[in-house]
């Protein structure tokens, strides 16, 4: 009976010795998503900041060329209406 309590308390402290580092596990696995999230967020945030820039540069640059040709400007915008209207109108 004595080597049976003597395991059990063997049991019990690797037992303790294991909830120990699973916890310290845990903190890990925690520390590094936080990480993670916090890296994928910046590159998200990069991206974004990238494309809104791009499509000012772009805007910036349709809106010169609609201030230089006007009249060539309103006959695209009326040709794309155009074909868009027969393409979304003739599904109807």
């Amino acid at each position: 009976m004595a080597d049976t309590e003597k395991n059990v308390d063997a049991l019990a402290g690797e037992f303790k010795q294991l909830r120990s580092e699973f916890a310290r596990i845990a903190q890990l696995l925690e520390q590094t998503a936080r990480a993670a999230g916090s890296e994928a967020a910046s590159r998200a945030k990069a991206a974004g900041d990238y494309v809104w820039s791009e499509t000012q540069t772009t805007a910036d640059h349709v809106a010169e060329k609609i201030r230089e040709q006007p009249l060539a400007s309103a006959g695209v915008a009326f040709g794309v209406g155009v074909l868009l209207g027969l393409i979304f109108g003739g599904r109807r």
